[in-house]
């Protein structure tokens, strides 16, 4: 069980990885797209940029969404306890006993309470 929660947070520190490069790429066109905004403005073509304006504040909220998730899944996963993981693997929790969610791609394993109710007597 160990290796899987190993395993489980190297995926994610990957994925968290991965949405830093995209913001990386996304800021970097934001910017190149604001260069050439800003020569267009020089030499008069205001249309072009404008369209060009409209691009890099596009490319900048792309990197802001990405900046934003990379953030929400470091905070899930210091927040995950995989203590409790082990110990639902370990206790030999079956299936049925346990239910998978998946949130934004994180997989997160909770256990069941069953609680029986007992008609009181009147």
């Amino acid at each position: 069980m160990a290796k899987e929660n190993s395993r489980f947070e190297a995926s994610v520190t990957q994925d968290i990885g991965k949405h830093y490069s995209q913001a990386a790429e996304e800021l970097l066109q934001a910017y190149q797209r604001n260069k050439e905004a800003s020569r267009h403005h020089e030499s008069g073509a205001f249309k072009a940029a404008l369209h060009h304006s409209k691009l890099s504040k596009h490319h900048a909220f792309n990197a802001h969404a990405h900046l934003n998730e990379a953030l929400s899944l470091n905070e899930r996963l210091d927040g995950l306890d995989f203590s409790t993981l082990t110990h639902l693997g370990a206790s030999g929790a079956t299936p049925s006993q346990c239910q998978v969610l998946q949130c934004k791609g994180i997989l997160f394993l909770y256990a069941r309470k069953r609680t029986l109710r007992q008609a009181q007597p009147v």
